[in-house]
Order: C-alpha cells, then structure tokens, then sequence
C-alpha cells in the first residue's frame, strides 16, 4: 500500500489523472481484476491512448489481474506497465520498469 501511494504521487506529479478498475463478481473469478491504476497517454497512437498499471512492491508476485485485464480489454488499451522492485524488462507484451522509472510515463 505505501509503494502504490508513492506510485501515485510520481504519476500526479508527473501529470497524470489517475483511474482505477475494480471488479469484485462474486459469481465470475475470471472476470475478477482489479487494476491499480489508468493512465491515459498524452499522445494517440494507432491504438487506444489507455495504459494499465499495477504496482509490485514485493520479489513474488502474480500478474493475474493484469493478464486478465489485457485478455479482455487488449483491443482497447495502449501499453500495459507493472511498476516492480527489479529491472527493466519487456515480456509477454508487458512493460516492468523499476520504481525510480515511474516518472517516465
């Protein structure tokens, strides 16, 4: 929780209105995510401006709402960023950036 209320901080700073997703079905799990943060990206590409970011504070961690988030919405967002402890990497069309590169979003 306190890594996220930094996040946050970096992202306003940065600019940036911050949005939520949340989805607590109880008779859906798949459909069950909730998405740290939406930002939206100043410029428009050829897909939707959307970003999706969870924040990591921990080494072990699952990405399943952020998976499930891209399974469903794919078509409609932009980048999709987990914000982690570790370094930078792209994998499975997911951008992780370390902390201290929050503020080049």
């Amino acid at each position: 929780m306190l890594v996220e209320n930094i996040v946050a901080q970096m992202l306003v700073a940065s600019g940036h209105k911050l949005y939520f997703y949340s989805n607590s079905s109880r008779d859906d799990a798949a459909s069950r995510m909730e998405i740290d943060f939406l930002i939206a990206k100043k410029t428009i590409s050829s897909r939707h401006n959307i970003s999706p970011i969870e924040v990591k504070s921990g080494k072990g961690y699952s990405l399943s709402s952020i998976k499930k988030c891209l399974a469903k919405y794919s078509g409609m967002l932009h980048t999709a960023y987990v914000i982690h402890s570790q370094d930078f990497k792209i994998e499975d069309g997911i951008v992780y950036l370390p902390l201290y590169m929050t503020t080049c979003l």
